[in-house]
């Protein structure tokens, strides 16, 4: 049988065609490259060759899909119990060492150490949202020291009132700097910090 056009092949022989060893070696094998969806393809004409293989005429351009940078904190501590911490000091890193150490000393009484909390300068993190810090930390418990530290979503919380946000309890209070020297504002925020 003499096929005029190839391209009527594909309604002849539907089925699977095997070939014995001794005709693979007889073989012109030409590579085709599979062609997308999205590839504008055209078949070639009818010709009295044994084969019209379809090319393409525009390769589709590679597609760049930008990835959102990896996300990162920078912060003191060890997140060992998921215990969030966020402070405000513009002026440094991390927090004034007499207030880490007025920290330290609150968490002690508590049977926490510097390992089990993640103590975030959020100054530092002035793009970060609620998502990310949950997404990355993974808190159950939350202690905002001072008003910068309200992200939106956090703004319902109330001064030294021990809230639930969902699955986290969450403590807003006085930041360090109101509180050192001021007995009443240490007493209200120990007051609530023992049950956090």
């Amino acid at each position: 049988m003499i096929i005029d056009n190839t391209a009527g092949l594909q309604y002849l022989l539907s089925d699977d065609i095997y070939l014995l060893k001794q005709d693979m070696d007889n073989l012109n094998i030409v590579a085709v490259e599979p062609v997308n969806e999205t590839e504008q393809s055209v078949v070639m004409p009818a010709r009295t060759d044994p084969v019209a293989i379809e090319q393409p005429i525009f390769a589709a351009p590679p597609v760049v899909v930008a990835e959102a940078p990896a996300l990162y904190f920078n912060y003191a501590g060890g997140n060992a119990k998921q215990f969030l911490i966020l402070c405000h000091y513009p002026a440094i890193d991390s927090m004034e060492d007499r207030h880490l150490e007025a920290l330290k000393s609150a968490l002690s009484r508590k049977d926490l150490a510097l390992d089990d909390v993640a103590i975030v300068n959020i100054s530092k993190h002035a793009s970060a949202t609620v998502a990310e810090l949950g997404e990355y930390f993974k808190p159950t418990r939350l202690l905002l020291l001072g008003a910068p530290c309200l992200l939106a979503g956090w703004e319902k919380l109330t001064l030294n009132q021990l809230t639930n946000l969902g699955n986290i309890k969450a403590l807003y209070t006085y930041s360090f700097t109101e509180m050192m020297g001021d007995r009443d504002k240490t007493k209200a925020f120990w007051e609530q910090m023992k049950v956090l």
